[in-house]
């Protein structure tokens, strides 16, 4: 799962991110440049309608390209992208191909990026992307890549991917992929994929795999795969499989197998495959086979059903229970090593029985 998550994070910062943001100044010589602060200004410095690299600025103001432009209150346009965004910072609205700035609050457009080197509050459109050294607040849409090395929160588009370095909540979708490395809270949509490695909460959807190192609750499907180190909690759909390390808790579908290595699984469960577990709780449905150390509850299977321990009911072609069984099995075939209930079949063995009732047709009980 770790390398599913670094390589699409690897993928799309290095597509996009890359692609939009570059150190304005560097040491080589080529890329070296002292700003101006020459400007025409209209009627003052510091308000009115500025032309040109003006400082501190309040008003509407248009310039080529910025370099360390201050604080511009109001309307500030820029064609291209800034050649230094020391403490810069802008209230209001920022315009032009690239937009970039320290500080970006209210409303940024880009025609190509809108680029934060600390923080994007408000409303922010890249046509191509948007991206943030720091948080990024509010209505965030990057045609193609929404990035940010801080937070994301409120509703948030990037057309192919939505990638976070520390959490994403709100609305969010993501074309192709959704990655975080903090938790994903909220209506949470990857296209193929959704991965963090922090927690994955409330509606949560991915065509191919939704994937998390932490807890998955809420309302989470996988078309593929449905995937968690921790847990998942809640009504849960991994269209070929539902697997975790930690519990499996609610009401679960994993299209061939629900796999909780080593924990627990609660709730409704059903499968056309295999449901392989620690201990089972609840109902349990599958196709071709139910395994678990413990099991307590109810259990239907069209093949066979493997418990070292089991207290309830269940119904399958073969029934094994290598230790303790309290209560009824159904099917062709029912084995317990130390029956406490009833067997229903056509060869029905109970192991603590002895002489000729061990073994017996249609039925056998021991109490």
């Amino acid at each position: 799962m770790k390398f599913l998550y670094f390589f699409t994070l690897i993928l799309t910062t290095s597509i996009f991110s890359q692609t939009f943001y570059h150190s304005p100044i560097s040491d080589s010589d080529d890329d070296y440049h002292i700003c101006s602060d020459w400007s025409l200004d209209i009627p003052s410095g510091t308000w009115g309608i500025s032309f040109g690299n003006s400082q501190n600025f309040n008003g509407f103001r248009f310039n080529y390209r910025d370099c360390d432009a201050g604080t511009v209150n109001g309307f500030n346009f820029t064609m291209w992208d800034a050649y230094s965004v020391t403490n810069s910072e802008v209230n209001g609205v920022s315009f032009g191909l690239i937009p970039h700035a320290s500080r970006l609050r209210g409303l940024n457009l880009g025609l190509g990026a809108v680029i934060a080197d600390e923080e994007m509050l408000g409303l922010n459109f890249g046509l191509f992307a948007a991206v943030s050294e720091g948080k990024m607040y509010g209505l965030n849409v990057g045609g193609l890549a929404l990035v940010s090395s801080g937070k994301i929160k409120g509703i948030n588009l990037g057309g192919l991917a939505l990638v976070s370095q520390s959490g994403i909540t709100g609305m969010n979708f993501g074309g192709l992929a959704l990655v975080s490395e903090g938790d994903i809270k909220g209506i949470n949509f990857g296209g193929l994929a959704t991965v963090s490695q922090g927690k994955i909460y409330g509606l949560n959807l991915s065509l191919l795999a939704l994937v998390s190192e932490g807890n998955i609750k809420g309302i989470n499907f996988g078309g593929l795969a449905l995937v968690s180190q921790s847990g998942i909690t809640g009504m849960n759909f991994g269209g070929l499989a539902l697997v975790s390390e930690g519990d499996i808790k609610g009401i679960n579908f994993g299209g061939l197998a629900i796999v909780a290595g080593g924990e627990s699984l609660y709730g409704l469960s059903f499968t056309l495959g295999q449901i392989k577990t620690e201990t089972v709780k609840g109902i349990s449905i599958s196709g071709y086979k139910t395994e678990a150390y413990e099991f307590t509850g109810a259990n239907i299977t069209i093949a066979w059903t493997e418990f070292y321990n089991m207290t309830g009911f269940s119904f399958a072609g073969y029934n094994r229970v290598r230790s303790h069984q309290t209560g009824l099995t159904i099917g062709l075939v029912n084995y317990a090593k130390n029956l406490n209930g009833i067997q229903l079949g056509i060869i029905n063995i109970a192991d603590n029985n002895s002489g000729w009732t061990r073994v017996l047709p249609f039925v056998n009980a021991h109490f």
